[in-house]
């Protein structure tokens, strides 16, 4: 059992890495929390959490730290997943890849403006990844530095002085990784950031409403909203995010392309599992309405 320090301060903090499916945020939270790489790209269905402590040393106090970092499903079109996990959260690492310019477009075209639905004045940090790979580099470093720029400033002068709020990265080789995590934390730790008590709250109810307006009529709309529904029955939303993930890859379902055949097995997959724990009406009122969202898809 690890004691705690008389004076040692502790604190929780949510992070999510945001980007599109291959830019490496994966790679990335494997670099940083268990200093190992792979280069077998894995798809991200629905978001996983890795845990990691670190220590910060702030105005001459040290805080520990516990970082929850969740790795986002890197799909545009399940913006209900992606509002639903984004409510709670204290900082973010947008990532992008090196060899791919759209990769940084989606950047502010996609994750920070619906992040900033959710969300409100939480720090950032942007990564250009892959840079082990600059002789396919696909745009100027310095792209991503002026993107950068227009979200991060509130939150630049919190950092010690060889800290930065964007880097150029790489999991393979462990180039600024830390640093990254690490500027982040920095910023989140700001006593410019209000406490909140109702915060996350708040933001569930923003996410909510994100889900009803959501386009249920194309597969990956429908998929959307069928994987947020059955969170809907989970207080812990860890364990809600590994049986989604269970449950679709027994489906077979790519969530890039999902098909109608697909959606029908993971509805079944879920009743199935909500059969463990809920009542047969409850079951087959969740059954049936997924299996209408399902069924009204446009293939």
């Amino acid at each position: 059992m690890i004691m705690q320090q008389e004076n040692e301060s502790i604190v929780n903090k949510k992070v999510v890495l945001l980007g599109d499916s291959s830019v490496g945020k994966t790679s990335l939270i494997r670099r940083y929390v268990q200093d190992v790489f792979d280069d077998a790209y894995i798809m991200t269905i629905g978001s996983k959490v890795s845990r990691k402590e670190m220590k910060i040393l702030k105005e001459g106090e040290e805080t520990k730290v516990n970082l929850m970092i969740w790795d986002v499903l890197g799909r545009e079109g399940y913006s209900s997943l992606h509002s639903r996990t984004f409510a709670g959260v204290h900082g973010a690492i947008l990532v992008s890849d090196i060899t791919r310019h759209e990769t940084l477009g989606t950047l502010e075209r996609y994750w920070t403006p619906l992040l900033f639905k959710v969300v409100d004045y939480i720090p950032l940090v942007f990564v250009c990844n892959k840079t082990d790979l600059t002789d396919k580099a696909a745009y100027d470093p310095k792209e991503m530095y002026d993107i950068a720029s227009k979200y991060t400033a509130g939150f630049s002068d919190e950092l010690p002085p060889d800290y930065a709020t964007n880097y150029q990265t790489s999991a393979k080789t462990g180039k600024n990784v830390n640093k990254a995590f690490e500027s982040l934390s920095h910023m989140m730790l700001s006593k410019k950031i209000p406490m909140d008590p109702i915060k996350e709250l708040y933001e569930s109810l923003i996410a909510m409403g994100v889900y009803r307006q959501s386009d249920k009529t194309t597969l990956i709309g429908a998929l959307d909203a069928i994987l947020v529904d059955f969170c809907e029955g989970f207080d812990d939303d860890r364990l809600a995010m590994s049986l989604i993930r269970q449950e679709t890859v027994r489906a077979g379902i790519d969530v890039r392309q999902p098909s109608k055949d697909g959606l029908l097995k993971v509805v079944e997959y879920f009743a199935e599992v909500e059969a463990e724990y809920l009542d047969e009406t409850k079951v087959n009122e969740n059954r049936k309405r997924r299996m209408l969202w399902a069924k009204d898809t446009k293939e």
